[in-house]
């Protein structure tokens, strides 16, 4: 394996972790809802990790680019609406 291949998968395990802890967080923000309702989902939506790590190192140089540009164009445009 390249030494591309596993930074990209590292940065991409990286970015989808910071999607989930975003998500964890506006669901937190919900009223009525407990940390226990608001960890639910984001813990099943926590597959994506290791999936995305994986198809960085498999798939061609390009599906790689798509993939990891699609969460980080996600954090900064929640970076910047708040």
């Amino acid at each position: 394996m390249d030494w591309w291949r596993w930074l990209a998968a590292v940065v991409e395990a990286v970015l989808l972790g910071i999607l989930l802890l975003l998500w964890y967080d506006t669901l937190r923000e919900r009223p009525g809802w407990s940390w226990q309702q608001a960890a639910r989902r984001p813990l099943i939506g926590a597959i994506a990790i290791p999936i995305g790590f994986l198809a960085c190192l498999f798939l061609p140089w390009w599906l790689v680019l798509i993939i990891v540009a699609i969460p980080a164009c996600a954090v900064i445009a929640m970076a910047l609406a708040s």
